[in-house]
């Protein structure tokens, strides 16, 4: 083989070598090009699609931080005080007494009572004995409701110098009011038996309990544990501190059965007899 055919071969190789690279360059591009012109399609939706997103995630941060400013304005404004106290299931107390007691009054911040609501009735209670138990409810935007329960004034009773109230739980409250309801005697020296008869008493209904004029503490030898009541109808009555509650419960029906005032015996069974009475 010549030199010169040689040449010739090789140059024809080549040529037909660089044909072949351009067709395949070509493919390739062809193949490249639908592709670019898909998401040059698409690019404008996607744009539009986070712009949306993005929008709604302003808008909704910009909501919840409006509704916590309004919030806190409205917190610290003068329409969240209070402009109006109801007070109900007071009887005995007056509505500026459960208010003074329960501290909740108009000007006050309603929030900053209600969510103390609960330390402020257990305060009310001990400030105020008088206060059984407590209730705060909102009632509207500048209103709230307190519901109480009262602990019923028994009487008054006397220790040493001191005046005390006495209240149905046993309670003993020291006042300088007049004696009212029933008058307690001789317990001077006798607190506990004076709060253990106060709380048997308060088991009594109201219209047996309001016929009670005084109960004297007076224990005997054979009856340590006697205290002896005045009625207001005129009878009296001999019981046991510690079963008074109970037993006085008979009373109204044995007071209806006797024809006379006199004595009725509730100490260890339950009978009655006149004043005149020889055999008592």
């Amino acid at each position: 083989m010549t030199r010169d055919h040689y040449v010739s071969e090789h140059q024809r190789y080549a040529k037909r070598l660089a044909e072949l690279e351009e067709r395949s360059r070509q493919a390739h591009q062809q193949r490249q090009q639908p592709n670019k012109k898909h998401i040059s399609k698409r690019l404008p939706r996607l744009r539009h699609h986070h712009y949306r997103k993005n929008s709604e995630r302003v808008f909704k941060l910009v909501l919840v931080f409006g509704l916590v400013l309004l919030l806190m304005a409205y917190i610290i404004s003068p329409l969240s005080k209070l402009s109006s106290v109801k007070v109900v299931g007071n009887k005995e107390l007056t509505a500026t007494n459960v208010e003074d007691a329960v501290k909740v009054y108009p000007g006050r911040f309603i929030w900053g009572v209600y969510l103390n609501r609960g330390k402020l009735c257990r305060q009310a209670r001990v400030t105020q004995p008088r206060i059984a138990s407590a209730k705060i409810r909102v009632t509207g935007l500048q209103s709230m409701t307190v519901t109480v329960r009262e602990n019923p004034l028994l009487g008054t009773a006397r220790l040493g110098k001191q005046v005390y109230a006495v209240l149905a739980d046993g309670h003993l409250q020291v006042t300088t009011m007049d004696s009212t309801g029933i008058d307690y005697r001789q317990f001077n020296g006798h607190r506990a038996d004076l709060q253990l008869v106060a709380r048997q008493i308060g088991k009594l209904k109201p219209a047996i309990r309001s016929g009670i004029s005084a109960i004297v503490y007076q224990p005997t030898k054979q009856m340590p544990n006697r205290i002896v009541l005045y009625m207001r109808d005129g009878n009296t009555v001999l019981a046991n501190k510690n079963t008074v509650g109970t037993k006085m419960a008979y009373y109204p029906g044995i007071a209806a059965n006797m024809k006379q005032n006199g004595v009725v015996d509730l100490q260890v069974g339950a009978f009655s007899y006149d004043y005149g009475a020889k055999d008592k």
